[in-house]
């Protein structure tokens, strides 16, 4: 069961989003490597965290995803993208 309040679910939607973005305009027949997935996962950090922080000043709502702010969603994201892409260029 997904627990979200206010626009909370796009912490979800936008990496998966990005993901699949980032598969169909970039990707050799689909397939996806390492660097991709890594900068589509950073890309969406990116987005998470301005929506996060743009949704708290236009509302005054909670938007969160298992009672962890959208904004916080976003640096998650963004550091899990930035910690793959250098485990990508170290091995």
């Amino acid at each position: 069961m997904i627990i979200f309040r206010g626009w909370g679910i796009l912490a979800l939607l936008i990496p998966v989003f990005s993901i699949i973005a980032g598969l169909l305009l970039f990707s050799n027949d689909g397939n996806a490597s390492r660097k991709l997935l890594m900068g589509s996962i950073i890309f969406s950090g990116i987005l998470t965290l301005i929506s996060g922080i743009l949704l708290k000043q236009k509302t005054n709502r909670k938007h969160d995803l298992y009672y962890i702010p959208l904004n916080i969603w976003g640096i998650i994201w963004l550091v899990l993208g930035v910690v793959g892409m250098i485990y990508t260029y170290m091995a």
